[in-house]
């Protein structure tokens, strides 16, 4: 009987001297969170001087006092390619383009300019904008490739370039355009400079974005329809018959086309039934998902997707005296990546796996 009490005591203090070396991590003990498995860039503006963040965490493009924008971006590898605009000491926009926070002017200043998207094929680097005609109040359409311009337009009516994008040799460019008598613009693209009209004028351009998954080409346009100005949006792939995005709503306004697979994603903004307020929304395969509550309007202005995660990036009116911060939704969950002090807002957002 004593030999079983000397190995249970035995046994008992062996226990309780190797018991602290197998104590597990308390409630109270802080966790380190787990790195996302991506990288976030988001470009546009705050305090209408154009910047970009990544991961949060901001670099100024433009300079202080002085307008500029941020409307499109590319990564390719690690670089950090955007287009957009600065205005100049003249008062006059400039198309810009920047690498790595490096700028380079497009136009020379004497005639107002903008640069609305960018594409990269291989060492080649396209931007596509607008041009003021000399002497003349009219945009011409044009796109540069590594900087030097090609015009799309002859200067007889307005036009803008709104997207661009390759497939192999083709060089694909969305926008719009209005003669001097027509009330209202229609959605065009060019291929290789050729004109082709996506639409008619019974309804007005609004917007339009361009993509490209692998040799696929998918063109997205929105065009308002009624004299509410509200707004109905179509997509095509490879230039076949419009797909129309119908949710039930008298307002779709998309902005943004990201493809997935076998999956169409598109961003933007419209209204839910019984409520007039404009909410941030995106739709995947035609079938809404709402962003924001519907208390300030929000807009969805550009749509990533990486796995199963979406992000959708765009602004919030302001509210309480404040501006609308620039932000992001992901996965439905919205992240502001500015305080409200100043007018902000993300034009384009990407995900670069690690």
């Amino acid at each position: 009987m004593r030999q079983h009490l000397r190995i249970a005591l035995l046994f008992l203090i062996t226990f309780s001297i190797t018991l602290p070396a197998c104590k597990k991590r308390t409630i109270d003990e802080p966790v380190s969170p787990e790195p996302e498995p991506f990288d976030i860039y988001a470009a546009g503006r705050e305090g209408y001087v154009a910047k970009y963040w990544k991961n949060g965490k901001a670099v100024n493009l433009g300079r202080g006092g002085v307008s500029s924008d941020a409307n499109a971006m590319v990564i390719a590898g690690n670089d950090v390619h955007i287009a957009g605009y600065e205005v100049n000491a003249s008062g006059k926009y400039v198309a810009k383009y920047w690498k790595n926070g490096v700028s380079t002017s497009l136009t020379d200043g004497s005639h107002d300019a903008f640069a609305n998207d960018i594409f990269i094929q291989g060492n080649d680097i396209y931007i596509a904008g607008q041009e003021m005609v000399p002497g003349k109040s009219i945009y011409q359409a044009k796109y540069w490739k590594n900087g030097t311009s090609v015009v799309l337009t002859d200067g007889t009516q307005q036009a803008i370039a709104t997207g661009i994008a390759l497939i192999g040799n083709d060089v694909y460019v969305i926008g719009e355009r209005r003669n001097p008598d027509w009330l209202s613009s229609i959605t065009v693209y060019w291929k290789n400079g050729q004109l082709f009209d996506l639409s008619d004028q019974t309804r007005t351009a609004d917007s339009q974005a361009i993509t490209v998954s692998g040799t696929d080409l998918y063109l997205l346009w929105s065009e308002i329809y009624n004299s509410a100005g509200q707004s109905q949006t179509r997509y095509s792939k490879n230039l076949g018959s419009p797909v129309l995005i119908n949710d039930g709503t008298a307002d779709v306004r998309g902005s943004s086309i990201f493809v997935n697979g076998s999956d169409v994603y598109v961003a933007g903004s419209g209204i839910v039934n019984g409520n007039n307020a404009i909410i941030a929304k995106y739709w995947k395969n035609g079938s809404p998902v709402i962003l924001s509550g519907g208390t300030e309007s929000a807009f969805g202005l550009s749509i990533a997707v990486s796995g199963t995660d979406v992000f959708v990036g765009g602004y919030s009116d302001g509210r309480n005296g404040r501006y609308g911060p620039a932000q992001y939704w992901k996965n439905g969950s919205v992240l502001q990546l500015t305080d409200g002090s100043e007018p902000a807002l993300v034009r384009k957002i990407i995900v670069v796996r690690k």
